[in-house]
């Protein structure tokens, strides 16, 4: 005999996400409640819940109404990147990272915020761990300046616009207009410099990716310690690997 494993609670989450896949609009708890069935208590603690963790947004207060939020778009981004772009690079972030002895990451843009979706370790007694998935700060990444880079200057002042660069070291460009020419210098010479500028003792260089009709599609890069960086002959071979890498990646997806 089957053991029936269904648990309510479970059920009307799911139920009431799918019911919002369905409807690109706004609804209210009464409008949910008399469609799906569901009492109002339980439903107002599914609601809340599903709130809280980014599956539903709330966008009215007085009577509340909601829509789908960000987290399944994330996760179907997350899985899609894992199975396709992630699959294809990681051969080469392994080569990379044993070439250079430094964490290899791949960086992408997802919707207008820059997150790693991988990173091969290497064998060096200490690595550099980024925390993937996680929006980082565009002024404190090489992999970011490199996306951002590829931008019109016209979206990438509307972009600073809206938010705030926040200082972690001494190096770090805060200035809009400085990390605008910064830009600039990294469109034009081809990679990306995190030169301390997240945390002393720590760099990073990275390179852009490109896809079809030569669209941005991310960045890789390698992050170690800042004396591989201020040496002049280490950090040129490091940023030969890392254009002839991103080269090698573009050509394999294009």
């Amino acid at each position: 005999m089957k053991e029936n494993v269904t648990v309510p609670a479970v059920e009307r989450a799911l139920n009431i996400l799918e019911y919002f896949s369905l409807k690109n609009e706004e609804k209210s708890l009464k409008a949910i409640g008399d469609d799906l069935g569901i009492p109002s208590a339980s439903l107002f603690r599914i609601i809340k819940n599903l709130v809280s963790r980014g599956y539903l947004l709330q966008v009215e207060s007085n009577p509340p109404k909601y829509v789908m939020g960000y987290k399944i778009p994330q996760l179907a981004a997350r899985y899609s990147d894992n199975y396709t772009i992630a699959n294809i690079i990681k051969p080469y972030m392994e080569r990379l990272s044993q070439r250079t002895n430094q964490t290899a990451q791949f960086a992408v843009e997802r919707g207008k915020q820059i997150i790693y979706i991988e990173q091969v370790l290497s064998d060096a007694p200490v690595n550099f761990i980024a925390h993937l998935y996680t929006p980082m700060e565009i002024n404190t990444s090489a992999g970011a300046k490199c996306i951002l880079a590829q931008w019109p200057v016209e979206a990438q002042r509307s972009y600073l616009e809206e938010i705030v660069l926040e200082k972690k070291t001494e190096k770090t460009i805060i200035d809009k207009e400085a990390y605008l020419e910064e830009l600039r210098i990294t469109r034009e010479r081809g990679f990306g410099l995190d030169y301390e500028e997240f945390k002393k003792g720590i760099c990073c260089i990275a390179a852009p990716v490109f896809g079809p009709d030569h669209d941005c599609t991310g960045a890789i890069g390698v992050t170690g310690g800042s004396e591989e960086y201020k040496n002049s002959d280490k950090f040129e071979d490091l940023k030969k690997i890392i254009v002839e890498t991103a080269g090698l990646i573009s050509a394999k997806i294009s």
